[in-house]
């Protein structure tokens, strides 16, 4: 199995917390892999998930 890292930060410190779904023990967040691509969410104290936007950069790349 390859190794998957956060699309947010770029750790590999990624576990797995359901089907296509992961969380990043480094920046604290969970993201979902489908075939509409990648979402992020932060996970907020009472353990709802809130949708983070991706943000553009000044060249048009993802921050």
């Amino acid at each position: 199995m390859d190794t998957l890292n956060c699309p947010s930060c770029g750790s590999r410190n990624v576990g797995k917390v359901g089907t296509g779904q992961f969380y990043c023990w480094d920046c604290y967040i969970e993201f979902s892999l489908s075939h509409r691509g990648i979402r992020m969410y932060s996970v907020e104290q009472d353990g709802e998930l809130t949708r983070i936007e991706p943000q553009l950069g000044s060249e048009g790349a993802l921050r």
